[in-house]
């Protein structure tokens, strides 16, 4: 796969999907979460309640992995992205900022949630921006053989091009 079917196959997904299943694990417990999730860049950011389970599991625990999949009536037609990483509150004003903005941009019904002023205080006190910051990135894709799947490192937020193809079976 050349890196640009891997930047199309991927953008694709990532524009085109709206929530991702981010896994995350404390106490040796593992958890997986669906969120909804908007891509700025490699990275994708979501809004969750300091409250929930994969919140409290990333203030403990970083690291974590997302699974980006189109639907599909059948297992040929399979195609995602399995993603690892870590995983973070967007800290400054400027990440929130940047991080409430890409997700608007993506979720245009986010904005009835924040155009109140009480919809607005209420969101930013409940939900808080996170970002997923990946360190590899594979494409999973049956319909060009079943287990077709390509990783690609990340390495301190930029991609180390080619796209390497993986063996069926491998982790």
């Amino acid at each position: 796969m050349t890196r640009e079917e891997f930047e199309a196959a991927t953008a694709t997904l990532l524009r085109d999907v709206a929530p991702m299943t981010l896994a995350t694990c404390a106490d040796n417990v593992p958890w997986a979460s669906d969120v909804y999730f908007a891509a700025s860049g490699l990275e994708l950011v979501f809004f969750s309640s300091l409250d929930s389970r994969h919140s409290r599991n990333l203030a403990v625990n970083p690291a974590c992995a997302v699974t980006v999949h189109a639907p599909v009536a059948t297992w040929r037609e399979i195609r995602g992205l399995q993603i690892e990483g870590s995983a973070g509150l967007a800290v400054t004003a400027g990440e929130k900022a940047q991080a409430l903005a890409t997700y608007l941009e993506k979720f245009s019904f986010a904005r009835d949630l924040v155009a109140s002023p009480v919809g607005a205080v209420r969101t930013v006190f409940r939900a808080h921006a996170h970002v997923f910051r990946p360190t590899r990135i594979r494409y999973l894709d049956n319909r060009l053989g079943i287990g077709a799947r390509f990783s690609l490192a990340v390495v301190e937020g930029s991609p180390a091009w080619p796209p390497q193809p993986e063996k069926t079976g491998a982790t």
